[in-house]
């Protein structure tokens, strides 16, 4: 399992945003919300997509602030 999940880490990163996305907003993120969820991937991919950079994009972001 750990080494299917490493083979495509931003897609393990994307389903992380979009759940996280969906708790914090109480909604789940939409179509017109993918350019903003591939925005925060892009941001925590210098990162190594780790959780503390991708929450801090969630709650920097717009989904976050304006849904």
């Amino acid at each position: 399992l750990k080494r299917l999940l490493l083979k495509d880490e931003r897609q393990v990163a994307r389903n992380m945003v979009t759940q996280f996305v969906a708790y914090a907003t109480g909604a789940p993120a939409e179509f017109g919300d993918r350019a903003e969820v591939e925005r925060i991937l892009d941001a925590a991919e210098k990162h190594q997509y780790g959780m503390r950079s991708i929450v801090q994009e969630i709650v920097q972001s717009d989904l976050f602030t304006h849904k």
